[in-house]
């Protein structure tokens, strides 16, 4: 059986005959308990086997194991999760060890039904699985406007909202249901919680509310010292330690405040940890992040976890990392002689204007960096007064802002403009500075950390 499932684990199958696989799977299952449903205690037993044999044999087909199989069988609603872990070999794992609580609550609105449909939770976080069906809509006309989680009334844990902007629903071929996941970090409770939908249906937004509990599962992270120091093209860094939890791994590096140059938003997004046979673990995109409290420490969030897995050995991989010199790391405007003051040596800034109180600029990029990532959510003034840039119709929380909007521009690049405060109400001063935290340059060097 190993030796089948090493050559099965090379099959390429697609995603959608694996979905038309589990349907086949289950309907077959449901038929035997239905036949069998008047039979003795034991021979139910056996029609549960059978169906879960069938389970088995789909199963294999997608390389996860009979014992994942078997949840399958067993736990109410999670044939609708399968085709969203299958390729997670963390959260296959979880399944496994009892992780995934089922909740199966939903709400009706006008013919869509929104089912939040289980969890998988450590101490730590969460994944949420949900999904969207309807009699009455072709779930392709439908959009997500925004997903939230709620802790009562008036704690908002989590909060994905596309403002002005929405995202159309895919289905799988041959399927009527709309499924998928949203990871959600330092979760506090289990109890008194709310999973909030916003779906636009034509003109209008249906707005769906499912009050949940689940079990906070109390486990230890493991923990695996490193302390090991790189260099990267002169910058210095400590790889500190590698903590694992069922839902997710971080790796925490450490930079050097002496570094010459500044890490940008997504500074580690191809990081990766490789063990003795070849698997890999990759960086979480666009994850990583600066813990404030600790100064120059990053944490980079991969993809997958191996707490359910004991690599013997493990290597850890850079990559390009995202990085600029710290004193070209912002664009300064003069907004009187409309000109930058300073910028980049190699800018990416052009058609810099100052009209009816507004600044404008465009962001030019080539077609291997992501316009869309050069964003700007505040300037400073000359007297170090604060200004956020408010955009998409988000809603401020803070009392010094201005709004502003990104508009992506085809065939020239993305043109940023925002306005400027008004100077009978606001202590504005000139220059105005932006702070740079997404710009196309990196640092790279083929550089190996032994962690394990």
């Amino acid at each position: 059986m190993e030796q089948r499932k090493s050559l099965i684990d090379k099959v390429d199958v697609p995603k959608d005959k694996l979905y038309v696989a589990v349907q086949s799977g289950f309907e077959k299952a449901k038929n035997e308990r239905a036949l069998k449903r008047s039979m003795i205690r034991k021979r139910s037993t056996w029609s549960i086997a059978i169906a879960a044999i069938l389970l088995i044999s789909f199963v294999t087909s997608i390389s996860v194991s009979p014992v994942f199989a078997s949840k399958v069988a067993s736990i109410p609603g999670l044939d609708k999760i399968v085709s969203l872990i299958q390729q997670d070999r963390g959260l296959t794992a979880a399944v496994e060890n009892d992780f995934y609580q089922p909740i199966n609550l939903s709400q009706e609105k006008n013919g869509i039904t929104v089912t939040l449909d289980g969890v998988i939770a450590d101490n730590k976080g969460m994944v949420v699985f949900y999904s969207v069906q309807s009699k009455e809509i072709d779930l392709s006309s439908l959009e997500l406007k925004y997903i939230q989680l709620w802790s009562g009334l008036h704690t908002k844990y989590f909060s994905f909202d596309l403002g002005n902007n929405s995202l159309p629903l895919t289905t799988k071929e041959n399927s009527d249901v709309f499924s998928t996941s949203e990871h959600i970090w330092n979760v506090k409770q289990g109890k008194d919680l709310s999973w909030v939908v916003g779906l636009k249906n034509g003109n209008k937004i249906e707005h769906f509310r499912i009050p949940f509990s689940y079990k906070k599962m109390t486990v230890k992270s493991k923990e695996i010292e490193v302390n090991k120091e790189v260099t990267i093209e002169g910058q210095k860094f400590i790889v500190k330690n590698l903590i694992v939890d069922p839902i997710q791994t971080t790796v925490r590096i450490k930079e050097n405040p002496n570094n010459s140059k500044k890490l940008l938003s997504r500074a580690f997004d191809e990081l990766k940890l490789v063990d003795e046979t070849g698997r890999t673990w990759s960086a979480m995109s666009g994850n990583s992040f600066k813990v404030l409290s600790k100064g120059d420490l990053w944490e980079v969030p991969l993809k997958e976890s191996f707490y359910f897995h004991d690599p013997k050995e493990l290597t850890l991989t850079f990559g390009k990392i995202a990085a600029m010199d710290k004193d070209e790391a912002h664009i300064l405007i003069d907004t009187e002689s409309k000109e930058f003051l300073e910028e980049p040596s190699k800018s990416i800034f052009s058609n810099l204007q100052v009209k009816d109180n507004k600044v404008s600029f465009i962001v030019q990029v080539d077609k291997d960096y992501d316009k869309n990532m050069v964003n700007f959510h505040k300037f400073i003034d000359a007297k170090g007064n604060e200004f956020s840039i408010i955009t998409g119709g988000r809603t401020p929380s803070v009392s010094n802002y201005v709004k502003g909007s990104m508009i992506n521009v085809p065939g020239v690049g993305k043109k940023i403009e925002f306005e400027l405060p008004d100077k009978s109400i606001t202590n504005f001063t000139n220059p105005i500075r932006l702070n740079l935290n997404f710009y196309p340059s990196w640092i790279e060097e083929d550089v190996e950390v032994e962690i394990k």
